[in-house]
């Protein structure tokens, strides 16, 4: 590439002669990046999540907040490799863009240099690995795959990065972001994508943003031939949340093969379009054998393109519940969670803090005497199961006290219940 396009291409991308769009600030994400880069011994910071989560935004909020604070704007380079611009995507791209940066931009500082969606370009673990072992520069590198956690990228970058797992809004943030009244009412049937909560097109938005996904993080990283089947496995999954599977049935529901139901199924949670929550059992074994349930990152999928009927608005709340879950373990050491199931009964969710467990049920209304009492018994044989004196049920509204064979169990609100969850376990929530 011509150097005068290079440059034309990287001003674009960088706050060295103009502002940049840097969206509604998610300072918790931000926070954290920036005290990691702060760390002398963490020269790579890796942000990575499902796609159209908001990585690239909050990376330029992370840069806008170096600057901010007394580091020169032309000691942040940003380099978009989903730009169209590059028609070659490889090492080689990488190091002409950042040797014509350090001769016409910034020639002897030291560099912070964001890589954004890295997974685009091969090689670009050995343009890190140069840089910081020379010590010109840190990195903040976004990703839309968990790819760039496999062991061999950490063996390459000798295990000197930490990762930022990024997620579609929370409930605490999607009122910030909104500013709108019911956002549990909104959040369970729109999802938290930021595009999608801000906008008015959210079906065609979220059906965009699924397609893409396939498409882009699936199809195109995986080389995947049958693509209708993929797709089959994909909707099969966000229209079946809560659901305990085994690959072998979801072989056997959609006429795959076992083995293909499997890779499909890996390919679709690398991509963080799904997630499998395992079952509590003492026994690894046990735990390892068991059904996996599955659940969706997001509320819009399910939402949007499956599950928009009043009879499931059980099933979107217990995927709210969750991700909320899933976001809390992936910032959280020590805290794990699960699904119990023995002799029948089924709780939703074991939660697991160090040494101390929970039970949750989730039930969108208690008003059917029936399903209470369901859920009551199962909630009390797991308390049996765990030694536990207390038990709780989250409900969408409803709020209430009880104690029923010497154990007690609380109804919360689910709003009361993910504010509590996040202010306690998310460090900087809105």
């Amino acid at each position: 590439m011509e150097k005068a396009l290079i440059l034309k291409i990287l001003d674009s991308w960088n706050f060295w002669s103009h502002d940049l769009d840097t969206g509604i600030s998610r300072n918790n994400y931000v926070n954290t990046i920036l005290r990691f880069i702060d760390e002398s011994q963490i020269p790579i910071v890796i942000e990575t999540g499902i796609r159209r989560a908001g990585k690239s935004f909050i990376a330029k909020q992370t840069a806008r907040a170096l600057i901010d604070k007394n580091l020169h704007k032309t000691q942040v380079l940003i380099i978009n490799l989903e730009d169209e611009r590059l028609i070659d995507r490889n090492y080689e791209t990488l190091l002409e863009m950042y040797e014509t940066y350090k001769t016409n931009i910034n020639p002897s500082e030291k560099t912070i240099i964001i890589l954004d969606e890295a997974q685009e370009i091969d090689g670009w673990e050995r343009f890190v690995r140069g840089l910081t072992e020379r010590e010109e520069a840190k990195f903040l590198i976004t990703g839309s795959s968990s790819k760039l956690l496999d062991s061999e990228y950490s063996t390459l970058l000798s295990g000197r990065q930490v990762v930022v797992y990024v997620h579609p809004l929370d409930l605490l943030e999607y009122r910030e972001f909104t500013k709108r009244e019911g956002s549990l009412s909104h959040i369970l049937k729109e999802g938290g994508f930021p595009a999608v909560a801000l906008s008015k097109s959210k079906n065609d938005i979220a059906y965009s943003y699924f397609n893409t996904i396939i498409l882009k993080d699936v199809i195109q990283r995986y080389r995947v031939r049958k693509q209708d089947d993929l797709v089959r496995v994909a909707k099969f999954y966000v229209t079946s949340v809560g659901s305990r599977i085994t690959f072998n049935r979801v072989a056997k529901f959609l006429a795959l093969p076992v083995k293909t139901a499997y890779n499909l199924s890996k390919y679709l949670e690398n991509a963080y379009l799904v997630f499998f929550v395992e079952r509590f059992s003492f026994s690894s074994k046990s735990q390892n054998n068991s059904p996996k349930k599955v659940y969706s990152i997001d509320n819009s999928f399910p939402s949007l393109i499956g599950l928009n009927h009043v009879e499931v608005l059980g099933r979107l709340l217990e995927n709210l519940i969750a991700s909320t879950l899933y976001k809390i373990s992936r910032q959280t050491t020590d805290f794990r969670f699960f699904y119990w199931h023995e002799n029948g009964d089924e709780v939703d969710f074991v939660v697991k803090r160090k040494t101390k467990y929970e039970a949750f049920q989730v039930a969108y209304s208690v008003k059917d005497d029936k399903s209470k009492t369901r859920e009551i018994s199962a909630l009390l044989d797991c308390a049996a199961y765990l030694n536990l004196d207390s038990c709780q049920i989250i409900t969408m509204e409803y709020a209430n006290e009880e104690v029923v064979e010497g154990i007690t169990i609380t109804y919360v609100p689910a709003s009361e219940w993910i504010a509590d969850m996040l202010n306690n376990y998310v460090a900087g929530s809105a």
